[in-house]
């Protein structure tokens, strides 16, 4: 079927798009923050202490669990849509200093500042530390990267691929950066970035666009790339989960952050030797459909999470809408948000796609996360569309 959108970039003109089949709406309920532009990323914690999960939107953080109340935590306002926000690409809550109240790292326009906000306890504004002056792709990522207890931020400096490592006696100091490459890029843009172990070895790899970094046994050791086409330009979050229940790690990527296309890589590697097959979800070609008939580009940012409760891991993406101020393929399409669920087909795997709302879409980063204590899933995301938690 063809769906017909009204449109209201500039606030200015209603436009009317045909665009690929869209399946219909299922009975998910959208709960809008706000619908100002006031971030790229979105993250969620317990930011006072009450024991239940709050957002970081920008400069703002919504209380929760109604996510009426925002309040600044520093300078910022919203933006008009045909801008970026310089100051908020991604955030994460997390409590670094160890004193027991959640702070928020903040990465701003990508390869610029990494800027830890340290929780006073109260309101007002908090302290930042600047702790990275070049923090680079359009997906960096804050996970325990060597095992250690201890998180990393993976991202890439001066072109390599590397993660920083944080000074845990004092972590407002200036992150120190670990180059795991050569340079592979002249640009802070770079499209395309994930971790997880690809080998079996229990250690966590580094995986971009044209290939994989495997993690060395010992921590000073080489870290050594194996080239794989995965991604083309590029898209967003790769993520690394068992998807078809074999034992070893699959991963899943959109191929292009600003157009179409997504697929997973079957791990189907033996005897200690990593190979992959590759599955299409979303065509790259617009004109084409996926599962349920479904199509549509930007799909900038990914996460994984079981939204079913079947204990197969499932993800979600959506649309960034408006990503490059209406210069990518579909920017006038619907933004779309989407869950695609794993399900078992004979012994590999099939995706159903389930679009659950059709204006909201993601950003630069999508949560899967349970912010109620229900013990189910939430898709939440921060974009051009505004604040949105979308949930049955």
């Amino acid at each position: 079927m063809k769906i017909h959108a009204v449109i209201l970039p500039a606030g200015l003109l209603v436009v009317a798009i045909s665009f690929a089949k869209v399946p219909s709406v299922p009975a998910w309920k959208k709960h809008v923050l706000t619908q100002d532009f006031i971030t790229e990323g979105l993250s969620a914690g317990d930011i006072d202490g009450d024991g239940v999960k709050d957002l970081v939107a920008g400069a703002f953080w919504f209380k929760g669990p109604d996510f009426k109340e925002g309040k600044l935590y520093r300078p910022g306002r919203a933006q008009p849509i045909g801008s970026y926000m310089e100051d908020s690409f991604l955030s994460w809550i997390d409590d670094l200093n160890g004193d027991g109240k959640n702070d928020i790292l903040m990465a701003s326009h990508p390869g610029k500042d990494l800027t830890l906000y340290l929780n006073p306890g109260k309101e007002g504004d908090w302290p930042p530390h600047r702790v990275m002056t070049e923090a680079a792709t359009e997906s960096p990522l804050w996970l325990d990267l060597d095992g250690d207890g201890k998180k990393e931020l993976v991202c890439t400096q001066g072109g390599k691929f590397g993660y920083a490592e944080v000074d845990w006696s004092d972590v407002t100091k200036p992150w120190t950066f670990i180059a795991v490459s050569e340079k592979r890029t002249n640009t802070p843009y770079t499209h395309g970035l994930g971790a997880g172990d690809l080998n079996g070895d229990g250690k966590a790899d580094i995986i971009e666009k044209e290939g994989w970094f495997e993690q060395p046994a010992a921590k000073d050791g080489k870290w050594i790339w194996h080239k794989e086409p995965f991604a083309g330009p590029g898209g967003a979050q790769m993520l690394v989960f068992d998807a078809d229940k074999d034992g070893d790690n699959d991963m899943i990527t959109s191929l292009n952050g600003h157009g179409y296309g997504l697929v997973w890589y079957e791990n189907t590697g033996s005897d200690g030797k990593v190979t992959f097959a590759r599955h299409e979800i979303l065509p790259e070609d617009p004109a084409k459909t996926g599962p349920g008939g479904l199509q549509f580009s930007q799909l900038h940012a990914l996460e994984a999470g079981d939204f079913d409760g079947d204990g197969r891991m499932d993800f979600t993406t959506g649309k960034r809408f408006w990503a490059h101020n209406g210069g990518d393929p579909g920017a006038k399409d619907p933004a779309l948000a989407v869950i695609f669920y794993n399900r078992a087909k004979d012994k590999g795997v099939e995706w159903q796609s389930e679009v659950i709302d059709t204006d909201s879409g993601v950003g630069c980063q999508v949560l899967a996360v349970d912010l109620d204590g229900d013990g189910k899933l939430e898709f939440a995301a921060g974009s051009k569309k505004g604040v949105h938690i979308i949930r049955r």
